[in-house]
């Protein structure tokens, strides 16, 4: 708004406070309004489906006291207990049960798909489907026959899936119930067992009444779909967090609000889910707040085009001022305004008038005052920064030297090789003129030093380095983390009987680069931690570190922070860690810079 004139900012303001207290207040309203809806559907909706499961177990409950069915049938127990018949009685005991097993629990309800009754020497049934039951053959030897021997409970069998119709499989569930003698209550006739599709509870799911975007769902135990009101899209069922909702509002894939309602059924395994578009019923309430917010809008309007017309009246002679502050803003000085009034414009007129008297003159000092701050700084920082660079210098040339020459004597000359070869890479790199080097260069001499170290440690340190492949080229200012090595070597190595386990690790976090350098070592104490981290805080904040405070080795912490915060800035971060189990040092780089 900068940009824009007086007159057009006051209009502005003005429009745009109304604005926002219309939208407020219809705001303000519309979420009230929506929390309330919101409620009142997931109350009266789990109302629903609560009534709904209850009729379900209610229906679940008759198919328990239709196992029951053969004890009101004395011709039946009387088959099931004899045992010697003669082929022509067995052939006419088996038309007797399998016709009760049609005429009284199979016909008269849809649902079920076979019926029957498991005793040690046969199995009667009678099934409205081409195919039997899946264990039919071996049958006395699953789980829920010999559970069912074991209770006079009847036992449910959870949804699922079994060829019935074609060879698609179709969710079956089941109940299993003990038959016992009438006249000797110890003694087992059988078994009975009912197979049922969700013929019945589609039934009872169906008198359920919804809105008109609302969908009820019946989950079996294996998270499948055995019943759906409408058509929902399948993206919404992929996740698996969907199924395990509890939240009232949930969103799907897309970004589609819905109102979530769950009822579990133990022990059936199942769960009813309502679902109900929260756009749907929202759409009225939306609606609605668009007229109002259109209506409001147009009065608003008709306002500003009112009060626009007395506003540039009134300010016309500051955007008189305006024309002329333009020019003077494109270097022309000798502009002056007509002092006219001698009121709150007047008196800025004048003051304009001898501003532009002065103002040449305050921009030429301030300009010089400016450039050499800027240049003084500059200098300053560049040679601390070099100077900071030149402190780094190999201090072990003496002990590879002599490692070498041990190697020789001893014969291990691939060794001695290998060990030039990295001393090489390493003094090429702490030699180095330039202050930035790409990372992967960084690492390669942290590779030398490891392995001439380890060449002197043997099976006392071993090291890893990993390091994301994007980061290769990332410039760094050089020795950022060979020194932070060197310490791991020197004060976690040395200084431990035991083995040292040192890690690098370069990774990725968000914009910018974390470089870990980890040691197994025995760790500081606490009291120098302080201190390091003191130090390191003062750095942060430029001030001077005190002088008995300055023992600081040419390769410390101190002076890898000085450097990175030079060229960073607070960009850039050193933090310690450490305790008994070893020391960690992190260095934050930003990435863009």
């Amino acid at each position: 708004m900068k940009h824009l004139t007086f007159r057009v900012k006051l209009s502005l303001i003005i429009c745009l406070f109304s604005v926002f207290i219309v939208l407020t207040i219809s705001f303000l309203n519309y979420r009230w309004y929506s929390s309330q809806l919101t409620a009142q559907t997931i109350g009266q909706t789990q109302q629903i489906i609560e009534q709904t499961g209850n009729n379900i177990e209610t229906y679940l409950n008759e198919l328990y006291r239709l196992t029951l069915a053969p004890y009101y049938n004395d011709t039946v127990l009387r088959i099931l207990e004899q045992h010697e018949n003669t082929p022509e009685e067995t052939l006419n005991d088996r038309r007797e049960v399998e016709y009760f097993l049609s005429s009284v629990m199979t016909l008269p309800r849809d649902e079920i798909l076979r019926v029957y009754i498991i005793t040690p020497e046969t199995i009667y049934s009678y099934t409205r489907t081409p195919y039997e039951m899946e264990d039919y053959d071996n049958c006395m030897n699953s789980s829920w026959f010999k559970e069912a021997l074991g209770t006079t409970k009847p036992i449910y069998i959870p949804p699922h899936l079994e060829k019935a119709f074609g060879e698609r499989k179709t969710p079956v569930f089941s109940i299993v119930r003990q038959i016992r003698s009438k006249e000797d209550n110890n003694k087992i006739l059988g078994v009975i067992k009912v197979d049922a599709d969700y013929t019945g509870i589609k039934k009872i799911c169906d008198r359920v009444k919804q809105e008109e975007s609302g969908n009820l769902i019946v989950l079996n135990n294996e998270d499948q779909i055995i019943y759906q009101t409408a058509s929902i899209s399948d993206t919404l069922f992929t996740d698996q967090t969907f199924l395990d909702n509890t939240d009232p509002i949930i969103y799907a894939k897309k970004g589609d609000a819905y109102i979530y309602n769950s009822y579990s059924m133990e022990p059936t395994g199942l769960k009813i889910i309502a679902i109900n578009s929260y756009d749907e019923l929202m759409r009225p309430s939306r609606s609605n707040l668009e007229r109002t917010i259109f209506l409001a809008l147009s009065c608003i309007l008709a306002t500003i085009i009112f009060i626009s017309f007395f506003i540039k009246k009134f300010l016309s002679p500051l955007s008189k001022m305006a024309q002329l502050m333009r020019e003077v803003e494109q270097g022309n000085l000798t502009v002056r305004i007509s002092v006219n009034n001698h009121d709150e414009i007047g008196y800025l007129a004048s003051s304009f008038n001898r501003m532009t008297d002065h103002l040449q003159q305050f921009i030429d000092k301030n300009t010089a005052l400016i450039k050499e701050v800027y240049e003084t700084q500059y200098l300053y920082k560049e040679s601390q920064y070099n100077a900071l660079c030149s402190q780094i210098k190999p201090h072990f040339l003496y002990n590879t030297l002599n490692t070498v020459n041990l190697l020789i004597k001893c014969g291990e000359n691939r060794k001695a090789i290998r060990a030039i070869e990295d001393f090489s890479c390493y003094l090429g790199g702490v030699m180095n003129i330039e202050k930035e080097i790409s990372l992967k260069k960084e690492l390669q001499i942290c590779q030398a030093y490891l392995s001439i170290i380890q060449l002197r440690y043997e099976d006392k340190m071993s090291y890893s380095i990993q390091a994301d492949k994007s980061l290769e080229n990332l410039k760094i200012p050089s020795l950022t983390i060979q020194p932070l090595v060197e310490n791991s070597v020197k004060y976690g190595c040395e200084t431990k009987r035991g083995k040292t386990d040192i890690f690098i690790s370069v990774s990725i976090a968000g914009e910018n680069c974390i470089i870990t350098v980890s040691d197994t070592g025995s760790g500081m104490s606490s009291d120098t931690l302080s201190a390091l981290q003191r130090k390191l805080h003062m750095i942060r904040n430029e001030k001077q570190i005190p002088s008995e405070e300055t023992q600081l080795n040419n390769i410390g912490l101190a002076n890898i922070c000085r450097r990175l915060f030079l060229k960073y800035g607070t960009d850039a971060d050193l933090t310690i860690r450490s305790s008994d189990a070893g020391t960690a040092v992190v260095v934050t780089l930003p990435i863009s810079k």
